[in-house]
């Protein structure tokens, strides 16, 4: 008998969020759709997303079963191929039947319905890690206005040491320079010290793990959080673009990174009302913020 992957997706999940990710054979996958509690999961997203109970044969086809109004269910196909079919309000012999012969590698399709457009619809059935790391594109993203502001400094500096080549006055706009780069200094030893940092955190789950390094890495719980605080710009017009997030735990350890690894905007989405995430912005200046990265 083949076991096919099959894995769980709750409203509170976000998209790519699975659980309970094993390889299980027909009986067992079965008694998983028979456990789900559909009826907690009700009141939810309907749609693709929504919660439902995803598998995938070894020829790369998935079938998702997911809610629909009224204690029906609704079925997603997503062939090898990227063509997706779909079937809703149906009963749940009749899902039963659909699972039986998605195992048998023989499903009918005749009752379900072709959709035209399926563009991007793959990593929706895909497990998504939600892996965040810092990468050197992001960190030059952010440092855009230093590294401009620096370059015409540096480029000034080298054009008048060639007017001036000797003497005091001649060093004048290379300190300058060096004095104007110095953030830009700070922020790239600060990316080759931390470059290896990591961060593994979803919406659903209450644990996350978060390292300086592969050695370092922990794993936390949300629920543990007592509070976070966000480091902002003071200057509403500051060129600075980095921000600083601490997350201070109720036995009163702490954890410190920076938007290098993930934003404010999608850290903030992982917690759902349930976690009562409490965050505290502290505005300072542009120099203070870059010297803690």
């Amino acid at each position: 008998m083949p076991e096919f992957i099959s894995k769980l997706q709750y409203k509170t999940s976000e998209d790519g969020e699975y659980a309970d990710e094993k390889a299980r054979n027909l009986e067992e996958t079965i008694d998983l759709i028979k456990n789900f509690p559909w009826a907690i999961e009700q009141y939810a997203d309907l749609g693709i997303t929504g919660p439902s109970i995803t598998i995938l044969d070894q020829n790369g086809n998935y079938l998702k079963a997911g809610i629909y109004y009224g204690g029906k269910y609704s079925l997603y196909f997503f062939d090898s191929k990227n063509h997706l079919y779909v079937r809703k309000n149906i009963k749940l012999d009749i899902l039963y039947n659909t699972v039986n012969e998605f195992f048998a590698g023989k499903i009918d399709l005749l009752n379900f319905y072709k959709e035209s457009f399926a563009f991007g619809i793959r990593k929706l059935f895909i497990t998504n890690p939600f892996e965040y790391r810092i990468k050197l594109w992001k960190v030059l993203l952010l440092s855009v206005f230093w590294i401009y502001i620096s370059a015409i400094f540096w480029f000034f500096s080298f054009n008048f040491s060639i007017i001036q080549p000797t003497g005091l006055f001649g060093l004048i706009p290379t300190l300058f320079a060096v004095i104007i780069s110095w953030p830009l200094f700070k922020i790239l030893n600060a990316y080759f010290k931390k470059k290896d940092q990591y961060l593994k955190i979803s919406t659903a789950s209450d644990i996350f793990y978060f390292g300086d390094s592969e050695g370092e890495i922990k794993a936390y719980h949300k629920k543990d959080i007592d509070r976070a605080i966000h480091y902002v710009n003071r200057e509403s017009r500051s060129p600075n673009e980095f921000e600083i997030m601490e997350i201070i735990f109720k036995d009163g350890t702490s954890i410190t990174f920076s938007n290098m690894l993930i934003s404010y905007g999608t850290l903030s989405e992982k917690f759902t009302r349930k976690w009562n995430f409490k965050s505290k912005i502290v505005k300072q200046n542009a120099f203070k913020i870059t010297w803690s990265l």
